[in-house]
């Protein structure tokens, strides 16, 4: 056997013991690395962020006052007075004045349109009446006619009829504690100036409250701020059923 056949065995014994030793370390590296516990990702919740600016509150509104609301219409010898529920006054009318703004006044006041219709004078002392009518509250005012005597020299332009205690939730509030329904014992506790019975014979009744303030007539003529008297009519079993605004006359 020559010397080169002898090395032979030799080198391939060698490349293989080379060739298992690179696989062994190859393994051992594998093994290391699958032993290593894997690093965690960053959270996202960890990373520096600028904090979020709430929002500012929307600002309300600046509430406004509430326009004043009708809360009685309070009635006297001289007119009467619709009171604001703030205690001011809406308006205040006399019994010459003119009717235009009182109706506007008291349609506003009771939130409905009057019913209108004419009341029928006697063709002598008493002219026709345009009647504004609420349903409880009624306004009177007088036809002018051509020729007859102006509205300014009349002697009872305007007055007023009450059938109700009130009018869409507003108090109707006559003088004399006088109310629609009352007895007729309890509108005699009010001390009335007259009694006595009307067409209907004892089961109908009329009461007269001071008598002595209707002013519709000076020596001079007409008065300007005319003051009238109040007229309670009552019947059996009902009570009062109407109270009304005009001045008291013996004729």
């Amino acid at each position: 056997m020559t010397e080169a056949s002898s090395r032979r065995p030799v080198v391939i014994l060698s490349i293989v013991a080379a060739v298992l030793l690179v696989a062994a370390a190859i393994a051992v590296f594998l093994l290391t690395q699958r032993d290593a516990a894997p690093v965690a990702a960053p959270s996202p919740s960890a990373s520096t962020s600028t904090p979020a600016i709430p929002p500012s509150p929307t600002p309300s509104a600046t509430p406004t006052d509430a326009a004043p609301v009708a809360a009685e219409v309070v009635m006297a010898a001289t007119g009467f007075t619709i009171v604001a529920d703030d205690g001011s006054t809406l308006l205040e009318f006399r019994w010459r004045d003119e009717v235009g703004p009182a109706v506007a006044a008291l349609t506003e006041a009771f939130g409905a349109e009057p019913r209108m219709s004419v009341y029928p004078g006697d063709g002598n002392h008493f002219p026709d009446y345009t009647a504004y009518d609420w349903s409880g509250f009624t306004l009177y005012d007088m036809i002018v006619v051509d020729g007859d005597k102006p509205r300014d020299e009349y002697s009872i332009p305007t007055w007023i009829g009450i059938g109700s205690n009130e009018v869409r939730g507003v108090p109707i509030e006559p003088e004399f504690g006088l109310a629609v329904g009352a007895t007729a014992d309890e509108v005699r506790a009010s001390d009335p100036d007259e009694e006595f019975p009307m067409s209907g014979g004892d089961a109908q009744l009329r009461f007269v409250f001071d008598t002595d303030r209707t002013e519709i007539h000076s020596p001079e003529g007409p008065v300007e701020d005319l003051s009238y008297s109040v007229f309670a009519d009552a019947e059996v079993g009902s009570g009062v059923v109407l109270i009304r605004y005009r001045p008291w006359s013996t004729l």
